[in-house]
């Protein structure tokens, strides 16, 4: 069972960030044609000098959240291997685990001994990545990109929201993004994650997959009727407002910021929040929410002992848990159970579903170089690697014949010599199987989302990604909007009284302790917090990025 969630979680990677992704080229970009060769800025090798494999091995110094159950370094999987080898560049990794990346971040600046390389900065260089700049710890890659990496710049200029996306607001790169793409194709992922029901329950009652507000509260009465064993219906998250804000967006609203056709608003400040809050009070006085919402966890990581075992009937879910996974994992031994993908609900029927998280942007995980990097031509050149079409392949599915075949349609298959290691118990699973040879689920570079066809072809849990297909992304924010370092400290002194205030008031009109007579007084007060100073400051950011140009 151990197993098969590790393989759950490396299929999902690119939220949990956890693997690392590398490339496979030989003088020439395969999908540009490209000679890799460029002008030179200094550094250890000339342009002349410049072909793969590298004459005199060369090293660069890595600095990643790293973690795997099986493999100590990256440098034990096959694609890195095969990095190496065609590049002469050996990589010394600076592997950290999740639970200390903040702590060992913060001791790695604090030091100023730097790596090469930092993939992830964004997350704990809390000032931002411009600041990164400014302080002097990482370099300005505004004047090297045309330079020094061909591929990614061609990927930008290509793609007018990937240019906005991948500068800052006064048009200069401080950092590289991973790029998602279907096979090569620059194009935001599929949604994989969203609500989730009991079809098994649900077909009990004689009802269909809910569509509308009102078709979930057919639904999880008629579920809890007929199973009383049923606790929590549906799994809701200790902060109210977590479940991807598919229930607020059916009102129009988001648990927090959101666009109104490029306008900011604050969800509780306004009426549709309060329609939520008033439909999911209902519900809870019903006996349809978890109880015990407020210390229950929601996510995937957890749903299991609750959707899994019979104790909910719907909640949050990714689409590598759907179908029977549960069952095969062993928290149901009941042969008729089935979880299925729900779209994201609406409160007409009609309307379109709209996704509260930027689950399908283009961009993903942050490089940044250092100042401490010698060599920066090499850096640069080496990190292009990961954006061409065979490091893709190298790095998602692993090497052509061994770990995956062409199938001549677009389309790729796992081998079937690695399908009977599968089968003899050589590896667990066939994802297992394919990330011992590559990299799995690539976290920077040029992201191939489209790889999970071939490693889950035939799973019926990838039969979610149809009933998400269509969701929206009209009411989120981008994620790459960015504030002044004088804003972010302005905005974080105001916002962090606001956010309590708004999730014990959520949680306590939820559980009835608050009278909703009370509500304009709750919204009054989120004024003289000074939301609509935070408001202010997140127009801004956003006005900015949609500025942004050439």
């Amino acid at each position: 069972m151990k197993k098969r969630i590790v393989a759950i979680l490396l299929c999902i990677a690119l939220v949990s960030s956890v693997f690392i992704g590398c490339s496979k080229q030989s003088g020439k970009d395969s999908s540009t044609g490209k000679d890799n060769a460029g002008e030179v800025a200094g550094g250890n090798t000339t342009s002349e000098e410049w072909s793969w494999p590298l004459e005199e091995k060369k090293e660069l110094s890595f600095w990643i959240v790293w973690e795997n159950q099986y493999l100590d370094n990256p440098n034990e999987l096959k694609g890195v291997q095969q990095i190496e080898e065609n590049t002469n560049v050996h990589i010394n990794w600076n592997i950290v685990s999740s639970s200390e990346a903040a702590e060992k971040f913060s001791l790695m600046i604090a030091s100023g001994d730097y790596p090469d390389i930092i993939r992830g900065a964004d997350e704990f260089y809390t000032s931002g990545l411009t600041k990164m700049v400014d302080d002097g710890v990482s370099i300005d890659l505004t004047d090297y990109i045309d330079k020094y990496m061909p591929n990614y710049s061609s990927l930008r200029k290509n793609n007018e929201k990937l240019m906005k996306d991948t500068m800052s607001d006064d048009g200069k790169i401080v950092s590289l993004y991973s790029i998602a793409s279907k096979t090569g194709e620059v194009k935001g992922e599929r949604v994989w994650g969203g609500p989730s029901i009991r079809k098994d329950w649900l077909d009990e009652t004689g009802l269909d997959i809910p569509v509308t507000i009102d078709d979930w509260y057919e639904a999880l009465t008629g579920i809890k009727a007929k199973h009383p064993e049923c606790e929590a219906p549906l799994m809701l998250g200790s902060a109210a407002t977590n479940y991807y804000g598919a229930f607020t967006s059916a009102f129009g609203v988001l648990p927090e910021f959101y666009q109104d056709n490029g306008v900011v608003k604050y969800g509780p400040a306004e009426e549709g929040y309060k329609q939520w809050v008033e439909t999911f009070r209902q519900w809870y006085g019903e006996g349809l929410i978890d109880p015990n919402f407020v210390s229950n966890d929601a996510s995937f990581m957890t749903s299991g002992e609750f959707i899994g075992a019979g104790k909910a009937a719907a909640g949050p879910n990714v689409w590598g848990m759907t179908a029977d996974v549960y069952r095969q994992m062993g928290y149901n031994n009941d042969e008729n159970y089935w979880l299925s993908a729900a779209p994201y609900p609406v409160l007409n029927e009609g309307d379109d579903p709209q996704a509260g998280a930027p689950m399908s942007e283009l961009v993903k995980e942050t490089l940044v170089v250092t100042t401490a990097c010698e060599d920066v031509e090499l850096a640069l050149r080496y990190l292009d690697y990961y954006y061409t079409t065979e490091s893709m392949m190298l790095s998602s599915l692993g090497i052509e014949g061994e770990t995956y075949v062409d199938n001549g349609d677009g389309t790729y298959s796992i081998t079937d010599a690695l399908l009977e290691k599968v089968a003899d118990g050589t590896y667990p699973t066939v994802s297992e199987a394919v990330y011992t040879h590559s990299i799995g689920a690539a976290s920077f570079g040029l992201y191939n989302w489209e790889m999970y066809d071939a490693i889950y072809e035939g799973d019926k849990a990838t039969d979610a990604y149809d009933v998400w297909e269509n969701t929206k992304y009209d009411l989120v924010l981008p994620p790459t909007i960015t504030m002044t370092d004088e804003e972010a400290r302005e905005y974080a002194s105001l916002y962090s009284n606001i956010l309590t205030l708004v999730q014990e008031n959520t949680v306590n009109f939820i559980m009835g302790g608050t009278s909703m007579d009370e509500y304009d007084s709750f919204v009054e007060r989120l004024h003289t917090y000074g939301i609509d100073r935070c408001i202010e400051l997140k127009q801004a950011a956003l006005d900015r990025y949609n500025a942004r140009s050439n």
